[in-house]
């Protein structure tokens, strides 16, 4: 699959999913996203990026912590994605906040813009991780700072998810653009991009977050808002019936007298520009 297609895609899949994402259940993105605009230790005034926007989960927070005399600009690839969430940006809290449509890895900032680049939960879409990350480091002032989250591989809901779902699809194959893509879910790989798109001093940290469901339903209709969506667009209907029949039996293990308790765990990483 070329890039192109691969990222027409990823932003198809997106799109569909814009109208809910992050807006169904407990809020994961935005519980993650608040904590890595703290975990970047934005100072006010700062310029930022916000990589992959997606509905705001890491620029709103951003925008209120670097203030008036800041700037936040968020891109996406997806033009759903940037709709609903410049919908709502109404008002004048949000006159620090910009969206603009664009490819991660073809930033359209000159040299050195930014104080520092955010990216929450999407390195791996990217056709060329390295390549958006080496933009990331050309965009940043000298010692600017990134940080960025990823799902740790020990994730256990995301683990539980994917191995329920892929139980129920075919074999990967180059053929229909089906492979996994590649991940950075361990501190090692996290690093080894790092210090290979030429940051420095990079710090990664683990931390996880226990979100409680009132029912299975919802965490099935959370998985169409979300990336998890590409995994059920393949299946027939049929399938799909037997896929939610089989996840909501194995939530049945994580149910207490209060909820489903759906553990999530992230990686934090940090770096700076030379």
């Amino acid at each position: 699959m070329s890039d192109e297609a691969r990222q027409a895609k990823e932003a198809g899949v997106f799109g569909r999913a814009a109208a809910t994402y992050d807006r169904i259940g407990p809020r994961y993105f935005s519980h993650f996203g608040e904590r890595l605009v703290e975990w970047a230790g934005l100072a006010p005034g700062a310029n930022v990026l916000d990589v992959a926007v997606g509905r705001g989960a890491v620029m709103f927070p951003a925008a209120r912590r670097v203030g008036r005399g800041g700037r936040v600009i968020g891109i996406d690839i997806s033009e759903d994605m940037l709709r609903e969430t410049a919908a709502e940006m109404q008002g004048a809290e949000w006159r620090n906040v910009e969206l603009r449509r664009m490819d991660a890895e073809q930033l359209q900032f000159p040299d050195g813009a930014f104080d520092c680049v955010l990216c929450g939960f999407a390195l791996w879409f990217f056709p060329h991780p390295q390549r958006a990350l080496e933009e990331f480091s050309r965009v940043l002032k000298p010692d600017g700072r990134l940080g960025l989250t990823t799902w740790a591989a020990d994730s256990p809901i995301q683990n539980l998810y994917r191995q329920t779902l892929r139980s129920h699809l075919p074999e990967p194959s180059q053929a229909t653009g089906s492979a996994e893509p590649q991940r950075f879910n361990t501190k090692e790989k996290l690093e080894a991009a790092l210090l290979g798109a030429g940051f420095e001093a990079p710090e990664i940290v683990a931390e996880e977050h226990d979100l409680i469901y009132a029912a299975e339903e919802l965490l099935w209709q959370q998985l169409w808002s979300a990336g998890m969506r590409r995994y059920l667009e393949r299946m027939t209907a049929p399938v799909l019936e037997q896929a939610r029949a089989d996840l909501y039996r194995r939530l049945q293990a994580l149910k207490q007298p209060d909820g489903i308790h759906a553990v999530y765990r992230a990686l934090f990483a940090s770096a700076t520009r030379p």
